[in-house]
């Protein structure tokens, strides 16, 4: 146990200096502009940073940590903190709901091994560089969803995500499509609430954001430059229409959501938390590549499933994890600052993080067809019909 807590701790110091020291912070400096806007009763909409700030008005409060300090580093550090702190409490929780039979010291253990490996990937490291949100966010919703289904009420934290950054949404879809209507309208309330006391605290930027302000979201994410890994995003880059993209993204959203909603009522808490996420980066207009950060819980979940030695758990791991250590957006990249096609093996390589959001929702998806299966087989046993037995080879 103290040798990984030191692994953990380890971790967290390495990237914490790295990102801070190296990194562009870019988004520190526009929530730390933001911060102090709201602070002074301004709109946090007109800041004359280098990106603008283009989240929901409730945003400003949750990052209201980034003002403090003298200086934009040290703000940074503290929001790397705070960060790898929901980062580690999230890793509590997925790995407690992985092996629910492991007592607390083992859990703990277990939790500083998979936390120290998560910092060193990529999305957690473009998270710390640019000082995002995404870590807190994957906090919220996981804590939210913790003690599903009986715990309801704690879907609030899910629907506050969702007023920081609307994504979270699609979570709230998938407890409504399972039938988990308590916890859906507890996630709606939380989202109302945060709204309205945003509109209470920050009139003005309630008033600028729906009055155009969200386009800002709209422009920035249009950069050409931008790693779009999302199928919306992959379909621009191959210069596909635009109804092509739209048309991946709502088949993907209503095939996760689907499937998040059965895997809930088979009881696999954990599949489903991971499913709907991963749902909702395929389907989202855009998702950067620090947004994948919320593809930790299918990490979680296919290391657990390597475990009972379930077919395409090893590939899925092993991609997922050579990938995000490796860092695609070095690679994709390759010294440039705009994405150039470049034959279907470099496309593939540049948008692993889609390709692979694909194959974990079809793998996921693949006990449930098997069980239908064998229970049809079953059905027709208890009925009486003879199995049907493959037709010998005609002789020649």
């Amino acid at each position: 146990m103290a040798l990984a807590a030191l692994l953990a701790l380890t971790a967290a110091v390495v990237v914490t200096r790295w990102a801070t020291q190296t990194g562009s912070l870019i988004d520190t400096v526009v929530f730390r502009a933001a911060a102090h806007a709201v602070l002074q009763g301004q709109s946090p909409y007109h800041l004359r940073t280098e990106v603008p700030f283009v989240y929901p008005p409730a945003a400003a409060f949750a990052v209201l940590l980034a003002a403090a300090g003298p200086s934009v580093h040290i703000a940074a550090t503290i929001w790397a903190g705070v960060s790898l702190a929901a980062l580690a409490r999230t890793t509590w929780i997925l790995v407690a709901a992985a092996w629910p039979a492991l007592d607390r010291g083992a859990t703990a253990t277990r939790t500083c091994g998979v936390f120290a490996v998560a910092c060193a990937l990529e999305p957690t490291r473009i998270v710390l560089s640019f000082g995002q949100v995404g870590l807190l966010l994957l906090w919220l919703t996981v804590e939210g969803l913790g003690g599903q289904p009986s715990r309801t009420r704690r879907t609030w934290l899910v629907g506050l995500a969702a007023a920081i950054k609307l994504t979270p949404t699609v979570v709230l879809l998938g407890l409504a499509a399972a039938g988990r209507w308590r916890s859906a309208r507890w996630g709606a309330l939380g989202a109302l609430t945060a709204f309205v006391a945003a509109a209470v605290v920050a009139p003005a930027a309630v008033r600028d954001y729906l009055g155009g302000a969200w386009r800002l979201a709209r422009d920035v994410n249009a950069a050409p430059d931008v790693l779009n890994h999302s199928l919306i995003g992959v379909s621009a880059f191959l210069g596909l229409p635009a109804w092509t993209g739209l048309l991946l993204a709502a088949s993907a959203l209503v095939a996760g959501v689907t499937l998040t909603a059965l895997l809930w009522r088979r009881g696999d808490e954990l599949a489903g938390v991971a499913t709907v996420l991963v749902t909702g980066l395929l389907a989202s207009p855009v998702s950067w590549g620090h947004h994948w950060v919320a593809a930790f819980p299918a990490l979680v979940l296919v290391l657990r499933e390597l475990g009972g030695r379930r077919r395409g758990a090893a590939a899925l791991l092993a991609v997922a994890l050579l990938g995000m250590l490796v860092g695609t957006e070095t690679l994709a990249l390759r010294g440039g600052d705009v994405l150039q096609p470049a034959g279907f093996w470099s496309t593939t390589l540049q948008e692993w993080y889609v390709a692979w959001g694909v194959a974990f929702l079809c793998w996921a998806a693949v006990p449930l067809v098997d069980r239908r299966s064998s229970a049809t087989a079953d059905s027709a046993e208890a009925t009486g019909e003879p199995r049907r037995s493959p037709r010998p080879a005609s002789r020649p």
